[in-house]
């Protein structure tokens, strides 16, 4: 639910909880409401605008914290590290990736065609090399002043605050911002979360051995935080952590406050609210369900003995949940309920937040294998034709061929994921009353994209990997053609920071089919006795004639083009087909 209140928006939490809390978000300052379920609308209106002076002043605090602009990696740029102020000059070097700093200039060596977000990352490692070798050298320094120890402590790219601190864990992270402010703003921070394993929170016995560490701290702070953070792109929360937040939220509560129970009993405390924060190690242990931990804080009120007064702690939490897949969140279960540290990392990820599947394209023989072993296990041990047409039919899907669009549309293939129509650019009905499980594919593009075959395997790998997101999208509400999965033909990789979630399912379906078609040791073993028929050395080209013929009886054998065969040879190692033309 969303409130719009002299023109600045609310997000509107209803939960089962016993009174109304009112955030202004960093890092852009957006604004939360959460609210008891029984709350109704003009309470919550009247309670917003009662507060509307403090929630405008919030909003422009965090609109005024100055930010730099969006880098983009090109010459002439600006770059503080340590204080300093360096002009970037970029240097295109197909060779290897360097960063070098030379007088006031820091120079960049990366290919050309390297787009923003990979030049980012690249220069943030160097600058994380940077930093970890400053807090090697300074953070004993401060180990022995204080006789503070932690037991671990690493980076982390932060957007709100400068470092953190696992009192229970004694674990600390640092901003990887840090690296581009004086050096005694990393010794100031530095100090500080070692004193918070003393003293939790900036209390006055926090404060005093501040003062005694460091006499000039407060000057330092206002210093560090009048600085200019990076430039922050606003994200929403996922898709899953949103619809698990307004699906399951009182499952979740009811879960943590029965492992925080005992606790509760024994120090007199309360669990005042809890929110879900994020949604992390997503995966798919079997056919039909997923598992994924859901990170939770809580706040904790503790009461002093034999007085009013109350502290507050926050808590964090991880809860290992699995559903079942569908168009409802059912089947959900809350399997078990363990602490967490607040700062931990997702790691290991299988699916992202949307629910497609992360895969890389290391990982294609591997998903292959998967494929094959569930349909046509046949294929991982013999070399033979992969009934592609057949698997398809065994899936559940029904495979037309017709010409899609009169439009000159460059889509190829259309996946119906549940039953209805589909409209070509004119707003004109072009596929009537199509059933879940249909496959369309349109033969004017087998020259564009191989073959029939080639065409069905993109569908069916959709069809196996890729509807927990449209599911998960149905279960949102969103709005658009989500019901279809379209396929088109030309796909430009040169810009993937640009891609959306649609655009990464058909790069893994367009890498994948002749991994499906063309497993790797049975097809290798085939290649070797055809180039031993053929008096072909696998290192030597031999004459091109001879290579062409053996590519389109290969082609011929796996039912895929001659395209096909002979980069699945390439990738097989085969590097005699390096001299082919085409």
């Amino acid at each position: 639910m969303r409130l719009v209140v002299s023109g600045i928006p609310i997000e509107v939490q209803k939960k089962n909880i016993k009174n109304m809390h009112l955030q202004v978000k960093p890092p852009d300052g957006h604004v939360v409401i959460s609210a008891p379920s029984s709350m109704d609308d003009k309470a919550l209106e009247v309670y917003a605008r009662t507060n509307l002076g403090w929630v405008k002043k919030q909003i422009e605090r965090f609109q005024e914290q100055p930010r730099s602009a969006k880098r983009q990696y090109v010459s002439g740029e600006t770059m503080y590290i340590w204080g300093k102020q360096y002009f970037l000059t970029f240097i295109s070097d197909a060779q290897k990736n360097s960063f070098e700093i030379v007088g006031n200039k820091v120079y960049l060596h990366m290919r050309e065609e390297s787009s923003v977000r990979q030049r980012e990352s690249y220069v943030r490692e160097q600058h994380r090399i940077m930093l970890k070798g400053e807090i090697e050298r300074l953070l004993p320094k401060w180990e022995q002043i204080t006789g503070l120890c932690c037991e671990s402590w690493q980076t982390k790219y932060m957007t709100t605050c400068w470092g953190t601190c696992n009192t229970d864990k004694k674990r600390l992270w640092f901003n990887l911002q840090l690296i581009q402010k004086p050096v005694e703003c990393l010794e100031y921070v530095i100090l500080h979360e070692l004193i918070h394993l003393r003293e939790r929170t900036h209390n006055e016995v926090f404060t005093a051995y501040m003062d005694l560490y460091m006499q000039n701290w407060r000057e330092i702070r206002k210093q560090l935080n009048d600085s200019m953070l990076d430039y922050y792109d606003a994200q929403d929360e996922r898709p899953l952590q949103k619809l698990i937040d307004q699906r399951r939220y009182e499952e979740i509560k009811n879960a943590v406050s029965s492992h925080l129970g005992g606790e509760v009993k024994q120090k007199k405390a309360m669990l005042s609210d809890i929110e879900i924060q994020d949604v992390v190690h997503i995966e798919q242990p079997e056919e039909g369900y997923i598992c994924f931990d859901i990170i939770v804080s809580c706040l904790m009120e503790y009461s002093a003995p034999k007085s009013d007064k109350t502290s507050v702690q926050e808590r964090w939490l991880r809860v290992h949940c699995q559903v079942l897949l569908g168009i409802e969140l059912s089947g959900f279960q809350i399997v078990w309920v363990t602490e967490c540290e607040q700062m931990e990392e997702a790691g290991n990820k299988k699916f992202s937040g949307e629910l497609v599947p992360v895969i890389s394209r290391s990982s294609f023989e591997d998903e292959a294998t998967g494929f094959l072993e569930k349909y046509y296990p046949k294929a991982l041990k013999e070399a033979v034709p992969v009934p592609i047409r057949q698997i398809a039919e065994n899936m559940g899907l029904t495979i037309i061929e017709k010409e899609l669009f009169s439009d000159g549309s460059d889509v190829f293939g259309i996946l119906f994921l549940e039953d209805g129509n589909i409209q070509d650019k004119n707003r004109n009905i072009a596929i009537r009353n199509a059933k879940r499980g249909m496959m369309f594919i349109d033969s004017r593009h087998y020259h564009a994209f191989g073959n029939v075959n080639d065409m069905i395997a993109h569908e069916c790998f959709h069809w196996y990997r890729h509807q927990p997101y449209h599911l998960l999208m149905k279960m949102l509400g969103v709005r658009g053609d989500i019901s279809v999965i379209r396929c088109g033909v030309n796909l430009d990789d040169r810009y993937t920071e640009e891609w959306k979630t649609v655009d990464w399912m058909e790069w893994q379906a367009n890498g994948i089919v002749s991994y499906l078609l063309m497993p790797a040791k049975t097809t290798t073993r085939k290649i070797e006795e055809m180039l031993r028929e053929y008096h072909i050395d696998s290192d030597d080209a031999g004459s091109g004639h001879q290579m062409e013929e053996l590519i389109s009886e290969l082609a011929s054998f796996y039912g895929v083009s001659k395209q096909t065969a002979k980069s699945r040879m390439r990738e097989l190692g085969f590097h005699c087909v390096d001299d082919v033309p085409g």
